[in-house]
C-alpha cells in the first residue's frame, strides 16, 4: 500500500508542477504526455544537439528544488527558483555508465579512485589550463566535508574565519558545525559590480583570524575574480598568516568575456602554497546527489594536516557517474553553458522592462542572479511584517509573500551575510519557458504590490 501511495503522490506532484507552468505561461499544452520530458526520456537529439527548451520535470522525484517547497507551501507553490541545482536532464553518458555498472550485481568496497583522479586532472587541464598533480588530489564525498576538514585543520578553538560577503550561506552552517566564528567583510556595490572593500578586509584580519574562505565564482553575487584580485587576496592572507580555503565549485560557469582563474594557477607560488582548493562537477552536471568532490594543494604540509581531519565515504555509483561526466560530458556542457548565458540575458532584459523597481546586475559567473528587491520590500512593509510574524528578516517575509502572490520561491538575501539586505537569489538554470513563466508571475505580483 505504501508503494502505491508513493506513486500516486509522485504523479500528482508531476501533474501539479506542469499545470502551474501552463498557467503561468498561458500554454495549455503542458501535460506529461505532451511538451514535458519525462524522467525516462532522453534529451539527446539526432542532430547532435540536446533539448534544453523542453522542461524536464523533476517534481515528485524527491527533489529539494521542487518537492521541498511544495511540502511547505502546498498548492500556492509553482516555481522553485531558489536551490542551486539545474533543471536540465543530465547528459546521457552518465545514465549509460550507471546502467552498465549496475549490470554487475556486487556492491562491495571500492578498490581505487585513480582513474577518477586522472579524469579530474584532464578536465582541469583542458578546461582551465591548470596543472594538478594527481597525487595532491583527495577525493571527498562533497565540498562540504572537505571544507569542514579544512576548518578543523586550520581554525583552532578560539580562532575565526573571514569571508567577503554576500557569500554562500552553506559556509555559515559549516562554521557552526565546526564551532568556528565567522567575520564578514561586506563588499561594496560600485559601478554595477560588487567590489571588495580592501581596507575593511585587511582590518578584519586580526590575529585570531586564521583562515579565509574564497568563493570563485562568488555565490550569490556572480563575481568571477580576476587574477589581480586573487593575488591581492592571497598576498594579504600570506602576510597575515591566514590560510586560503578556495571553493571553486561554480568554476565551469563563466560568462563570455570573463575568465575563471584557479587559485592554484596564480603566478605567486608562495600564495599558492598557502591555499587549498575545493571543487566538484556536481554543479556542472547536476550531480549533487551522487556525493563526489575533491580538494588539492601544492603544499604537502597543508595536505597532510587536512587529511588528518578528513574521512571520505565514497559511493561506487557516485564515482562512476562523476568519471563519466568528466570524460564524456563535455559536449553536453558546451551546449548548456551558452543556454544559461542566454537565460541570464533574457532575465536582464525582462527585469529591466517589466520590473523597474527591481535592481538587476547580470552575473559574471554561476547560474544564479542576486536581485535587489528593496523597493518592493519597502512597499509591502516587509520589515514590520517580519517583526510582527517573528521571522528572521524582511527577506524571509518577502520570500513567503512572493510565493503567496506569485507561486515563485526565491532564496532570501539574509542567508548570505552582511551586505545582502533587500536582495533575493534566483536560479536561472531552467528551460526558457519555465524561467519566463516565473519572471512573468513575479512581475504580475510586484505590479499589484
Amino acid at each position: 500500500m505504501t508503494k502505491v501511495v508513493g506513486l500516486d503522490r509522485r504523479a500528482f506532484l508531476r501533474n501539479a508542477s506542469l499545470t502551474a507552468i501552463a498557467g503561468a505561461t498561458g500554454s495549455a499544452a503542458f501535460t506529461p504526455s505532451a511538451e514535458a520530458a519525462t524522467p525516462t526520456s532522453s534529451s539527446r537529439l539526432a542532430n547532435g544537439r540536446y533539448d534544453l527548451d523542453t522542461p524536464y520535470n523533476r517534481a515528485g522525484w524527491n527533489c529539494s528544488r521542487w518537492d521541498s517547497p511544495a511540502r511547505q507551501y502546498g498548492d500556492k507553490f509553482k516555481f522553485g527558483m531558489g536551490i542551486a541545482s539545474m533543471d536540465f536532464e543530465a547528459p546521457p553518458c552518465i545514465t549509460e555508465a550507471l546502467a552498465e555498472r549496475c549490470q554487475h550485481h556486487s556492491w562491495g568496497y571500492i578498490s581505487s579512485t585513480e582513474s577518477l583522479r586522472d579524469a579530474i586532472v584532464d578536465w582541469n587541464g583542458n578546461r582551465h589550463d591548470v596543472d594538478i598533480d594527481p597525487e595532491s588530489i583527495t577525493i571527498s564525498h562533497g565540498v562540504y566535508p572537505g571544507v569542514i576538514a579544512g576548518l578543523r585543520s586550520f581554525v583552532p578553538a578560539g580562532s575565526k574565519v573571514v569571508m567577503v560577503t554576500p557569500i554562500y550561506s552553506g559556509f555559515y552552517s559549516m562554521c557552526r558545525h565546526t564551532k568556528v566564528d565567522t567575520v564578514d567583510s561586506p563588499m561594496v556595490f560600485s559601478n554595477g559590480r560588487w567590489e571588495i572593500d580592501w581596507q575593511d578586509l585587511e582590518s578584519k584580519m586580526t590575529p585570531d583570524v586564521t583562515a579565509m574562505i574564497v568563493c570563485n565564482p562568488q555565490n550569490p553575487t556572480g563575481n568571477v575574480w580576476t587574477e589581480d584580485e586573487l593575488l591581492r587576496i592571497g598576498r594579504l592572507c600570506l602576510e597575515k598568516q591566514v590560510v586560503v580555503l578556495a571553493d571553486e565549485i561554480h568554476s565551469d560557469f563563466v560568462r563570455s568575456g570573463h575568465r575563471y582563474i584557479p587559485f592554484a594557477s596564480l603566478p605567486d607560488r608562495d600564495v599558492v602554497n598557502n591555499s587549498i582548493s575545493f571543487n566538484a562537477v556536481s554543479k556542472t552536471f547536476n550531480l549533487a546527489g551522487m556525493k563526489n568532490a575533491y580538494f588539492y594543494t601544492s603544499n604537502p604540509t597543508l595536505l597532510g594536516r587536512i587529511q588528518q581531519n578528513h574521512r571520505a565515504d565514497l559511493n561506487i555509483l557516485g564515482v562512476v557517474a562523476n568519471e563519466a561526466a568528466y570524460r564524456e560530458g563535455g559536449e553536453w556542457f558546451d551546449q548548456v553553458l551558452p543556454y544559461i548565458d542566454a537565460n541570464h540575458a533574457f532575465t536582464e532584459e525582462f527585469v529591466n522592462k517589466h520590473m523597474p523597481t527591481v535592481k538587476f546586475r547580470r552575473a559574471e559567473g554561476t547560474f544564479l542572479t542576486f536581485m535587489d528587491f528593496s523597493q518592493v520590500m519597502d512597499a509591502i512593509g516587509a520589515a514590520g511584517m517580519a517583526e510582527a510574524h517573528g521571522l528572521r528578516s524582511p527577506e524571509h517575509y518577502f520570500q513567503n509573500w512572493l510565493v503567496d502572490k506569485s507561486g515563485v520561491l526565491l532564496n532570501p538575501g539574509a542567508s548570505y551575510g552582511a551586505g545582502s539586505e533587500g536582495h533575493m537569489r534566483m536560479n536561472v538554470a531552467s528551460a526558457r519557458v519555465v524561467l519566463e513563466g516565473a519572471l512573468q508571475a513575479m512581475a504580475d505580483a510586484i505590479r499589484q504590490a
